[in-house]
């Protein structure tokens, strides 16, 4: 169900130009966890390139604690030498939905379902490993806004929230949100 709020964007993922260099990318980090963060990336000029990922998680529990999510990205990168090779850095916005615990409440019995919005920057390196394989090490992150609602774990439907009556709770917060080592295979 939190897939489907995220099938324009890997529609528009597929529909990207591929008569330009492009790779298709799945993150080395994520997959021993059975978890799926995937992308495309495309050149744009001898310098910039558009990447479009999507982040899942089907985990309704991961060691006690909610962590059922999907986030979709968008980032425009800059290369120092040329697109796909060596350092970059780059702007990215995106968006997710969730039913997990937030950082702060690991293990105490609470979980929130709600959405938050990204906007931040990125900064990597790719590693060329041959003619069509590369290693894209990246770390990012930036200002996350959310809204949700928590509930109790043991009891979803009865809310846990502090303030009673709260429609939905809101926070901001200035964090790390993508990272990785992604292995990138060039389509053409």
């Amino acid at each position: 169900m939190l897939l489907k709020n995220y099938y324009f964007l890997i529609l528009f993922s597929i529909g990207i130009n591929v008569s330009a260099q492009t790779y298709v990318k799945v993150n080395g980090f994520t997959l021993p966890a059975l978890m799926l963060n995937a992308g495309i990336e495309t050149k744009l000029t001898d310098k910039t390139t558009f990447q479009a990922d999507v982040f899942v998680s089907p985990w309704k529990s991961l060691f006690g604690n909610r962590m059922l999510f999907a986030i979709g990205s968008l980032e425009y990168r800059y290369y120092f030498t040329e697109s796909f090779k060596s350092w970059y850095i780059a702007a990215n916005t995106g968006a997710a939905v969730y039913r997990m615990q937030k950082y702060n409440h690991l293990n105490l019995g609470i979980h929130q379902e709600g959405y938050s919005v990204f906007l931040g920057a990125t900064v990597g390196y790719v590693v060329k490993v041959n003619d069509k394989i590369n290693l894209d090490v990246f770390l990012g992150g930036g200002n996350a806004q959310s809204k949700y609602r928590s509930y109790f774990n043991a009891f979803p439907d009865i809310r846990a929230d502090k303030e009673e009556g709260a429609s939905i709770n809101g926070s901001g917060e200035w964090i790390p949100y993508k990272g990785g080592v992604m292995i990138s295979y060039q389509l053409k």
